[in-house]
């Protein structure tokens, strides 16, 4: 059920292993450690409802997350108040690596359907 913000945090619908994603051709297959590895560092899952803002322009994010399915679009805020969309994020994409490497978020994302994405900590980004 979503939450505050239309947003949801869950326990795992999808374990790693078991990934939707995973037998795409677009992805490589991991190899074993990996799989482990990428296992220990998803911290659950995030239900976001068509609309909600998931990450916000100016913040500090403790997240990472990948779109496990949904669509969502970037944007920056201009000073007269629109929006300008500066891409789209589809299942497989990460989201939220700017603020990883930027300190703080220098774009906003907003989901444009339903989405799940999963979750994984900003601060063991070094261990990958």
């Amino acid at each position: 059920m979503p939450g505050q913000n239309g947003r949801s945090f869950s326990s795992r619908q999808y374990p790693c292993e078991k990934c939707p994603l995973r037998p795409l051709p677009a992805f490589r297959e991991f190899e074993k450690q990996e799989l482990v590895f990428v296992s220990t560092f998803k911290k659950g899952e995030l239900a976001v409802d068509k609309g909600a803002t998931v990450l916000v322009e100016g913040s500090h994010s403790a997240h990472l997350y990948t779109v496990l399915s949904g669509w969502a679009f970037r944007y920056k805020l201009l000073s007269d108040g629109r929006r300008q969309i500066l891409n789209y994020s589809i299942p497989g994409d990460l989201i939220g690596l700017q603020g990883s490497l930027m300190g703080k978020m220098q774009h906003s994302v907003e989901a444009l359907s339903p989405m799940l994405l999963c979750v994984f900590e900003r601060e063991r980004l070094h261990e990958l």
